[in-house]
């Protein structure tokens, strides 16, 4: 369990600019690093977390703490995923008077914006790999289909999120059970 606190630790050190930025870590980490879990059950984890109330990283934490080591690693590595984020925190905000006026704080500010954007389209960019494009051919030409036509229904409509997400889930799983050719498994 000290391997699991440590690995949540980096990752909740290192993924400034919140949860999403979070996913590329978590990927390296404990997908590929670790092999702790698949890039599928990532994928799944991350659905999950995106769904439930609360920081993504902090979510993904206890998904992964309880898998491998039930309550007490759920609460292991929850803790450790936000530990560091409190401590920086109080930390700038202790200084955060001075800071403000601070030309240099104020430039290192924009330009953590700017690598933060970055990392956290990597993150999508990750989740849309192995979202859309593992698999057999036929279920990536259906994953990419749906995919596509989410994203431009989502961005047409704006419905509520969690109204979306119910109308895919319930298209993707009539799909699955009227073309099974495309949904192996």
């Amino acid at each position: 369990m000290t391997a699991l606190a440590f690995h949540f630790l980096y990752i909740g050190l290192f993924s400034i600019g919140g949860g999403l930025s979070a996913i590329s870590l978590i990927q390296a980490e404990i997908v590929d690093r670790l092999g702790w879990l698949t890039a599928e059950t990532l994928v799944d984890l991350m659905a999950i977390a995106e769904m439930t109330p609360g920081p993504i990283a902090v979510n993904a934490a206890s998904f992964v703490g309880m898998s491998l080591y039930g309550v007490p690693g759920a609460v292991t590595a929850t803790c450790a995923c936000i530990l560091p984020g409190c401590f920086i925190s109080f930390l700038i905000s202790r200084a955060n008077d001075r800071l403000r006026k601070n030309g240099r704080w104020q430039y290192t500010l924009k330009v953590l914006r700017a690598a933060v954007a970055g990392v956290i389209v990597n993150g999508g960019l990750v989740i849309v790999k192995n979202a859309v494009c593992s698999g057999e051919p036929g279920a990536v030409l259906a994953s990419a289909a749906c995919f596509c036509a989410g994203l431009a229904a989502y961005r047409r409509w704006k419905p509520s999120p969690m109204l979306f997400m119910l109308i895919m889930g319930t298209v993707c799983g009539v799909l699955r059970l009227a073309v099974p050719v495309f949904f192996p498994g």
